[in-house]
């Protein structure tokens, strides 16, 4: 069983942890643009902009998404905070 998976709320997605629910990151369009975005969440909470790693501007939802996996699958394979 993965231990991420993503989820498609309207023309968001959310890649969120399955046991506990919590979203850990996000991709989506921006505004009328034909750009795509991805933002990591990095504290307990996420009702604020500090909490938020964006990670980047890229062509396709595809490399947003990518570049959300990636983040985490390095910080789970590191013990550095």
């Amino acid at each position: 069983m993965k231990e991420y998976e993503w989820k498609s709320v309207s023309d968001k997605y959310y890649f969120f942890h399955v046991n506990t629910g919590k979203i850990v990151g996000q991709a989506g369009k921006q505004a009328l643009h034909e750009v795509f975005f991805g933002i990591v969440y990095t504290t307990e909470t996420t009702y604020g902009i500090q909490d938020e790693k964006h990670l980047g501007q890229y062509i396709s939802l595809e490399h947003a998404k990518k570049s959300v996996e990636n983040y985490w699958d390095i910080q789970n394979r590191t013990l550095i905070p």
